[in-house]
This record gives structure tokens, C-alpha cells and sequence, in this order.
């Protein structure tokens, strides 16, 4: 899978100069023709979450709203009842949809609704390919994360848990954030194939923990290197809020700190050609959509994050490394690799599927969330801790409704709309933003739609925490099986969990990312073994 180039790092590096040069001057235009469309957001508004008559481009990215999205979701169904798509002032050509059973057509609707939201050739996601490259690439990996796959490495799961969880033991007041980064990343790398290893200066086994000996504790380095890395990634590829910021909002003299971060990634960047080939390279970074010809929208992270970028090479780089893996270890690198050497996928696809295989921020959102739940629904807490094994599957599902690890999600019109979409307003390439979150709290669906509970029926509506048709979360199943092992774990070891300290929604990445930057908690110690 070696690539040669003969002269192609010459050619790559005097492109990218050209191409860092050309963008000061087109950034520094387009600043200048935004700038005078641009009205400026203000987060500390005390009316931005009541009643209104329409929504802006300034809700979307607004802070304040990121940090109160289940407010603003509410709001929503108050003030638009009975409305489809609502059309976002001062966003061309865009609109939300948050009615349950509206989201779920659109999800549904492959057809009409494409989950890419670039119009160009770009490389993408598996989870916003088109249906025959979604078919042919989803079949390397979808048996590895089929229900019946996945519980066979519960054992393995609730022993990462456990790590994890003694880290949590050595103090009273934790951050939950890191906790729950650390399990789904340490997961995600086990199921590829990639074991943690032991700390090289630990002592010996302790009698700690309910009197069993304790091993000694793991390495978290590498884990911790991964999800800095696959933030990153987030942070530079998804719009804010969904469309992205302006351009015109770019601070005075961001094109030079964005002509630096390119520069800056320049020696990694032709480490990458060498090692995978120009043409593999090309298609990750594609500075043309990226960088030279951005589209009007939705607008990238890059712009507002340029110190990140000299992280995509050596994240693609290292990504390649984890390609070799041994193939007796399992998990489905191997068959990623046959499918490149066969020539049914392309490296590049292949690399991608990889990254979206490790993201790690929604899924560390659930777990988070979950925590926040148990400190503040007391009562089903309380409840489920009596029963754990017959409840802690109801307590997930109540947190994956109310709290949606990824509150939005972004649909592009593909073609001219027909049939139940005639009498809409949208039209080919118009933008609909698909509020998940708010879907889940439709009293339409979901009696009592803001309450926490355990005891919903089986026969009430499935929530659309992980979409739903095609692209429904190729790794749902994994996610639920850690939130319930954690929850478990938690209420076996611990009496109750209590907010204690800082706590900060994130309201600064992707497009829009309900979890925490910071949660604090305190721990009350359970006498049980």
C-alpha cells in the first residue's frame, strides 16, 4: 500500500504556497463584502429563548442558545405549532424542521434529502454518502457493530469502565468530561484492535476496590492523544450551529493566522503525499472546496480554528499506521484493508471510514449527560439504583430522548421536491436543519415531553437521538451498551452523584453538540462491595 511520488512533494509544496496566498487575498475580499451583512449576536439577550416570530441566523450560532438548546427547543414547538419548515432570517435558502413526525420523513426520504450538505465532489462521511457509495463501503464494517457483535465485548466494555471509574475514585470532586472521553475512545481503539497498556512506572496490584486486586492502572496518553485529535477534526470540518459563522465575523487579521496554519502544516502535509500517495492526499485535504473556493454554505470551522489544521496529516498519518494493524487481533480493520487491496475502496474512503469509526465528542455526550441525569433526577436514580439490571436500559433511553448527544442535523435538498413535499416552500439545494432534540420533545409523540421518565411504554415513539433509515448511528448499539454499563457501575459504587463545582455546556463546536466542557460532580461512596 506504499505509494511513490517522484516529484510530487516539489510540486505539492510550490501548489500550496500559491494556493496559501491566493486564499490571504480571497479571505480578506470576502471579508470585506460580509462585514456589511454582518449583525452582531448578543449572547446575554434575557428575551433570546422567549416566544417569537421567527428564527435567525443568529439563534444558530448564539451561545446562549447552544447552552439552553432544550429551552430553545421547547420554545419552538410554542411559538411554531403545526409549521414544517420555518425559514432562518438572514440565512439564504434555509429552514428547520422540528416536528417529530416531520424529522422522521426527512431522515426517511434518502431521495429528496441528502445528509451531505456540500453540493460539490468532495470526499464524505459514511454517514453522509450517497446510497449505492453508503452500501458498498457500510458493508466492511456493519457486522462488527450489529447488536449481536457488540454484546460479546460487554465484558471487555465494563472492565474499561472500571479503569476509568478508579481514576474517578481518587478524588470526591471530578470532571466527568474526561471520564467519559476516555471510555468511548478506549472502546472505540479496542474495537479496532488497538490494546491499552499499563502504566511502565505503576506499583504492584493493590487490595483496593471491595477488597479484589486492582491491576495496575492503564497508559491513558495515547487515548487522550486520539481525542484531542478527533476534536480537532470536528472543530475544523462541521459548521457552527450548522451553517457556520459568517465570514464577514472573522476577527481583524484571521487570514493571516489562517495563512499560518497552512504554512504551519506543510512539512506533515508532505509526509502524508509520501507515505499515502498524491492522489489519496488530494482527496482528504481538497484545498480547492476547502480552502481556495469555499462554499457560500454551510461555512467550515476551519476558518475560525487555523491552529488545528497541522493536526489533519498527522491524525490521516496516524490513521494509516492503525491500518496495518495485525489482522489475528479482529475488529473490522482487516476487512478495511482487503476492501483497499481488492480496489473496492479507496484509501482515502477507507481512511475516512476510519475517523468516523473514532469520533468521539457525540458519543462522550451521552455518557456525560447520562451523569448529569443521575445527580439531577433523583428520583429515578433512586429507582433504578433499587432495580439496576431491569431499569438501567429505560434510564438510558430517557437520556438519549431528553438529552440528544448531537441536538441537529444538517439535510440538503437534492432535487426539485415532489410528492408530500410539493406545497413546502423548499427547493433544490435549500438548507434544512433537522432538530433532533426538538423532535424528541413533540408532545405529539411523547406524552409529558419535558419530564424524565422511566416508565414510558414500549409503544410510544422511538426517539431520533440516532436518526433514523439509512443513516441511522452506525454505532448506537455500542453507545447504549457503555451508558448502561456505566450506569450500572456508577450506582454499584456510588451512593449518589451531586453537581458540585463548574459546570459548562459546549456552545463553541460542530453543528450542535449538547454535552458538557466541564462537569463537575461529586461522588458519595457506597457500602456495597
Amino acid at each position: 500500500m506504499a505509494a511513490s511520488l517522484g516529484d510530487a512533494p516539489v510540486w505539492l509544496a510550490a501548489a500550496t504556497t500559491l494556493a496559501s496566498l491566493f486564499l490571504a487575498l480571497r479571505l480578506l475580499l470576502r471579508g470585506q463584502g460580509d462585514a456589511e451583512r454582518h449583525v452582531s449576536s448578543n449572547a446575554e439577550d434575557a428575551d433570546r429563548l422567549e416566544d417569537r416570530e421567527q428564527i435567525t441566523y443568529e439563534d444558530l450560532v448564539d451561545p446562549k442558545v447552544r447552552r439552553n438548546h432544550l429551552a430553545f427547543n421547547e420554545m419552538l414547538h410554542r411559538s411554531f405549532a403545526g409549521q414544517q419548515f420555518v425559514p432562518v432570517s438572514g440565512e439564504d435558502r434555509c429552514y428547520i424542521a422540528f416536528a417529530y413526525a416531520t424529522a422522521k420523513a426527512i431522515l426517511n426520504d434518502h431521495s429528496t434529502f441528502s445528509s451531505n450538505p456540500f453540493s460539490d465532489d468532495r470526499l464524505v462521511a459514511l454517514n453522509t454518502m450517497s446510497k449505492a457509495d453508503h452500501a458498498r463501503v457500510l458493508r466492511y464494517v456493519h457486522s462488527h457493530y450489529a447488536q449481536a457483535e457488540v454484546s460479546k465485548l460487554e465484558e471487555r466494555i465494563r472492565e474499561i469502565i472500571e479503569r476509568c471509574t478508579d481514576d474517578l475514585e481518587q478524588s470526591d470532586e471530578v470532571d466527568v468530561v474526561l471520564w467519559a472521553k476516555r471510555i468511548h475512545m478506549a472502546v472505540s481503539l479496542m474495537q479496532l484492535g488497538i490494546e491499552l497498556e499499563c502504566c511502565s512506572n505503576a506499583g504492584a496490584a493493590d487490595g483496593t476496590n471491595g477488597g479484589a486486586a486492582r491491576q495496575r492502572p492503564w497508559d491513558w496518553r495515547r487515548v487522550d492523544e486520539v481525542v484531542a485529535l478527533n476534536d480537532a477534526m470536528v472543530a475544523l470540518v462541521a459548521p457552527l450551529g450548522g451553517v457556520g459563522r459568517r465570514y464577514g465575523e472573522l476577527p481583524p487579521g484571521q487570514w493571516a493566522r489562517v495563512l499560518c496554519g497552512l504554512l504551519r502544516s506543510l512539512p506533515a502535509t508532505l509526509a502524508m503525499a509520501w507515505r499515502l500517495g498524491l492522489r489519496c492526499t488530494w482527496q482528504i485535504i481538497r484545498p480547492d472546496v476547502t480552502v481556495l473556493f469555499p462554499p457560500k454554505q454551510p461555512r467550515m470551522g476551519l476558518w475560525w480554528h487555523p491552529e488545528l489544521v497541522q493536526l489533519v496529516p498527522r491524525y490521516f498519518l496516524a490513521l494509516y499506521d492503525l491500518l496495518q494493524v495485525d489482522p489475528s487481533r479482529g475488529g473490522p480493520v482487516p476487512g478495511i484493508r482487503a476492501g483497499v487491496e481488492a480496489g473496492d475502496l479507496q484509501l482515502a474512503e477507507a481512511l475516512t471510514l476510519m475517523v468516523q469509526l473514532m469520533v468521539n465528542m457525540t458519543s462522550a455526550n451521552a455518557l456525560a449527560n447520562m451523569v448529569f441525569r443521575l445527580a439531577t433526577e433523583t428520583e429515578a436514580a433512586s429507582m433504578t439504583a433499587v432495580d439496576v439490571d431491569r431499569l438501567a436500559p429505560a434510564f438510558v433511553q430517557e437520556v438519549l430522548r431528553l438529552d440528544a448527544p448531537l441536538q441537529r442535523n444538517p439535510r440538503r435538498v437534492a432535487r426539485q421536491p415532489g410528492e408530500k413535499w410539493a406545497r413546502t416552500p423548499l427547493s433544490k439545494n435549500d438548507q434544512v436543519l433537522v432538530f433532533i432534540g426538538a423532535a424528541n420533545l413533540d408532545p405529539a409523540a411523547f406524552p409529558e415531553p419535558t419530564k424524565f421518565r422511566i416508565d414510558r411504554e414500549d409503544g410510544d415513539k422511538p426517539a431520533l437521538s440516532f436518526g433514523s433509515g439509512m443513516h441511522y448511528c452506525l454505532g448506537s448499539n455500542v453507545v447504549k451498551l457503555e451508558m448502561r454499563c456505566a450506569l450500572v457501575c456508577l450506582l454499584k459504587r456510588f451512593s449518589s452523584v451531586e453537581l458540585h463545582g463548574e459546570s459548562r455546556r459546549l456552545d463553541d463546536v460542530d453543528v450542535g453538540n449538547w454535552g458538557f466542557r466541564r462537569l463537575q460532580v461529586r461522588l458519595h461512596r457506597s457500602g456495597k462491595a
